[in-house]
């Protein structure tokens, strides 16, 4: 007689052997799927930064100060810096995240709530050229600011009226100011004693020499202006442009009317912080905009602005 023997222990280890192969087959696929989610998200995120040819023109929200941002392809170019280092949340969200290098910075004019968010720009980006004027502004932030850039040993030029410069396709033209300041060695790498060049510092509003910029792409033309008085915009030649940033800050002191039909802008952008002490933007100057049909937009309101432009048209992102 054959006897069958039946071994429950043996049966029971290969179900559990089963099981557990079961298991790391879901596993395994589980990590795929993460895996393939985790490729879809980051192919995304990089087609959505990827260069093309289109210009964007960004107003960074840093508060009472100025702070745009261009770009064009891989290309950026960044005017002023900001009272803070709000600038680098701009930058973040504005340049594709493997991309640590800037090929141009420019600092308008040497005031803290233009300059400051620099010092930290410096630090953390590649800067290839820095546009700046040789004028002093004897104070601890320029100092400070001056420290980072030749430590850096950035290389840098100073800009007057007729000087041009490219950003890709896009054209820019230097209108202001008209005349070099006196060299004083200030940004060359040749230190020298503050007190001899504070000795030779300004004497004056640095604003009356804000750099001031126009750039063109095809049939779209924007105006950067700084901190320039109504007196320095009557000496500006320029034309008419789909976009102006709003001399300091929606100051009563600059945004004449004269000026304001001469360039005669669809969109005025202000730089301005949220109830700022210095009454920016002054009813004045709105009121002016308002008369020549301008669409106003203000970083106190509506937070960081960005006008895109293909050369032919342009928009609001």
């Amino acid at each position: 007689m054959r006897i069958w023997s039946y071994d429950r222990s043996a049966r029971s280890l290969s179900v559990e052997f089963h099981k557990m192969e079961i298991l790391e087959n879901q596993k395994f696929w589980s990590r795929v799927n993460v895996g393939l989610v985790i490729l879809g998200l980051m192919v995304g995120l990089v087609s959505q930064q990827w260069p093309d040819n289109k210009l964007r023109l960004i107003f960074c929200d840093v508060g009472q100060g100025d702070a745009s941002l261009i770009t064009f392809g891989s290309y950026q170019m960044l005017v002023d810096g900001g009272p803070n280092n709000s600038v680098l949340s701009c930058l973040g969200k504005n340049m594709p995240f493997w991309d640590k290098k800037i090929e141009v910075v420019a600092m308008t004019h040497s005031q803290a709530d233009h300059m400051m968010g620099l010092i930290e720009v410096f630090e953390r980006y590649e800067v290839e050229q820095f546009l700046a004027s040789n004028v002093v502004n004897d104070t601890p932030e320029f100092w400070q600011l001056r420290k980072v850039v030749l430590e850096k040993e950035i290389k840098t030029k100073d800009l007057v009226k007729g000087d041009e410069l490219r950003l890709g396709a896009v054209k820019l033209k230097v209108l202001w100011p008209k005349e070099k300041g006196d060299e004083l060695l200030v940004w060359h790498g040749v230190e020298k004693d503050r007190q001899v060049l504070g000795a030779k510092s300004f004497q004056g509003d640095v604003n009356k020499v804000s750099l001031v910029l126009k750039g063109s792409l095809g049939k779209f033309d924007f105006l950067l202006t700084g901190d320039i008085n109504k007196k320095i915009e009557g000496e500006l030649e320029v034309g008419e442009v789909e976009i102006l940033k709003v001399a300091h800050h929606g100051s009563r002191y600059s945004s004449s009317e004269e000026f304001l039909k001469k360039i005669n802008p669809e969109v005025a952008v202000i730089s301005v912080g949220e109830r700022n002490w210095f009454g920016h933007p002054t009813q004045t100057v709105l009121d002016r905009l308002g008369e020549i049909g301008a669409r106003v937009l203000r970083t106190d309101e509506d937070g960081m602005v960005k006008i895109v432009s293909d050369g032919k048209n342009w928009w609001q992102e």
